[in-house]
């Protein structure tokens, strides 16, 4: 057996292996209990799809390229990513992790577009199993893109997970109060648990790529992001009352300069310390 076999080997008989278990317990086991207290369609949705306004036209369409170009940053990320964390010589097992963050981030906003789909489009901030589904598998990704960017795993890495597991848990069992209640501020500790995770990826991106860029990342990906869903909750109407210019605007601009935004930045500024600089020094 390799040394690198022997190691890998060791890792999944360790410690290690265990918290994991354990992390993804937590967390599976909030996501189970939406599903089952939680509708898959709730009657406001079929009321709003069925009598709601429409966004149409031009917006619509900017709406859904804002949303597609997703899967085409992510995959990009991923190829970067990879390349850059194997030049800066990190583990197989955090590479592994940034990956299948990245991977998760699509299968959020895959959640997020059918949830906007059932809304016709038009934006608002409801309880819908959709709706929670793409913040579940948001802070996942960030979590596991956040892991993957260490370079080592100890004591406070494991605590750190076990808290993001919690969270998630946390998360999982306020939301279908907050349906039941019909509200909106039992949302507060999914943004709390983002601007959590996004710290630790901050930090952690900074200690990797050493650039005081970074702190551009959650500016935009939390900051900007929030800001505009702010203004979209102040401005943008409701189905019944719409605003529909400001609701599409600031819809768009959350999602493009905010998320995405970030991503790209992210991703540039990995590319730059692991690939662009790695072979101009080799």
């Amino acid at each position: 057996m390799s040394h690198l076999e022997e190691n890998q080997s060791n890792s999944w008989r360790s410690g290690n292996f265990l918290v994991i278990i354990i992390c993804g317990a937590i967390a599976l086991m909030g996501f189970g209990y939406v599903l089952i207290q939680l509708p898959e369609i709730t009657p406001e949705q079929i009321e709003i799809y069925q009598t709601g306004t429409c966004i149409e036209g031009g917006w619509r369409y900017g709406l859904i390229v804002t949303h597609v170009l997703t899967f085409i940053l992510i995959p990009v990320a991923m190829r970067i990513f990879y390349e850059a964390l194997n030049n800066l010589k990190l583990p197989t097992k955090t590479i592994f992790a940034s990956q299948l963050g990245l991977a998760l981030i699509m299968v959020s906003i895959a959640s997020e577009i059918g949830w906007h789909v059932t809304q016709c489009w038009y934006y608002q901030n409801d309880f819908t199993m959709l709706n929670f589904m793409f913040y579940f598998f948001l802070i996942s990704a960030f979590a596991l893109w956040a892991d993957g960017l260490n370079k080592e795993t100890n004591s406070s890495t494991h605590i750190i997970n076990i808290i993001f597991s919690l969270s998630l848990l946390t998360v999982s069992i306020l939301y279908p109060i907050g349906y039941k209640l019909d509200n909106p501020n039992l949302k507060i500790p999914i943004y709390i648990a983002l601007t959590l995770v996004f710290a630790v990826l901050t930090y952690r991106g900074y200690k990797l790529l050493e650039d005081w860029k970074i702190v551009l990342v959650p500016t935009f990906s939390v900051g900007v992001n929030l800001t505009f869903v702010f203004l979209l909750d102040q401005f943008g109407g409701d189905p019944f009352h719409p605003e529909i210019f400001y609701n599409a605007l600031f819809h768009i601009l959350h999602d493009l300069t905010g998320t995405q935004a970030g991503i790209a930045i992210f991703t540039w500024l990995v590319y730059q310390k692991g690939i662009a600089e790695y072979q101009k020094n080799n």
